[in-house]
């Protein structure tokens, strides 16, 4: 017990009484916490700006027995444009939510804490459809928590010709070895797969797509993570 501080992305809030909350934050070296933050919901609540969904903030919190209570919120990112934009505001709750069903709690996730500020930022500023932000962190965020391989065949290690993809198997699959349910991925879509699983976290937001293959590259993902991690959530397709 006693004064922790950390550093973090607020990704889930609840509403606790009148005028307490519960936030949810992705933190440096700590991973998901979970913080009391008392009277945070009140006007003139000095915490009321830093405990906000998306809300990058340094944190003081009083260590008790199995939880933590906020005393101090410095604020550093409110990313407020997100809130602005009804497609933004949809694809950041979503990303906040998908970071918060994903990471387990006191678990140091440094990378995925990086990856998520990295597109909050991309989205925030307009550098990219907030849609194709949205696919590159799931990529990357599946790469990072080792479920996603790179684009070669799974069962010999080719990268010439077609590749496919198996949804029941998870895997990349050449035109020799691939399996009747599979498809066969836009060229576009392999090349976005092989830079994303092959660049470090502030690289990966240096690209955009067609429409045609970002939809694949959507029903790709969310298969996937339906079949293989059990996710599906609602928030993915909110605003459409």
């Amino acid at each position: 017990m006693g004064t922790v501080k950390l550093q973090g992305i607020v990704i889930g809030e609840r509403i606790q009484g009148e005028s307490n909350k519960q936030i949810v934050v992705l933190a440096k070296g700590v991973g998901r916490v979970l913080l009391s933050a008392r009277g945070a919901r009140k006007a003139k609540s000095k915490l009321l700006a830093a405990a906000q969904l998306f809300c990058y903030a340094d944190f003081v919190a009083y260590e008790g027995r199995g939880f933590y209570s906020v005393t101090q919120a410095e604020l550093l990112n409110s990313f407020y444009a997100l809130r602005t934009d009804m497609e933004k505001l949809a694809e950041a709750v979503y990303l906040a939510e998908l970071t918060d069903r994903t990471c387990p709690e006191g678990t140091e996730q440094d990378e995925i804490l990086a990856l998520l500020y990295y597109a909050l930022t991309v989205m925030e500023k307009g550098i990219l459809p907030p849609q194709m932000v949205s696919r590159i962190f799931e990529l990357k965020l599946l790469q990072i928590s080792g479920f996603f391989a790179p684009p070669v065949c799974a069962v010999c290690g080719s990268e010439d010709g077609r590749l496919f993809f198996d949804w029941q198997e998870g895997a990349f699959l050449c035109e020799r070895h691939h399996t009747p349910g599979s498809i066969l991925l836009h060229g576009a879509v392999r090349r976005a797969a092989a830079f994303v699983l092959g660049h470090e976290v502030r690289q990966v937001f240096g690209f955009n797509l067609a429409p045609d293959a970002l939809q694949q590259l959507e029903n790709l993902l969310g298969g996937y993570m339906e079949i293989h991690m059990g996710l599906k959530l609602k928030s993915r397709h909110f605003f459409r």
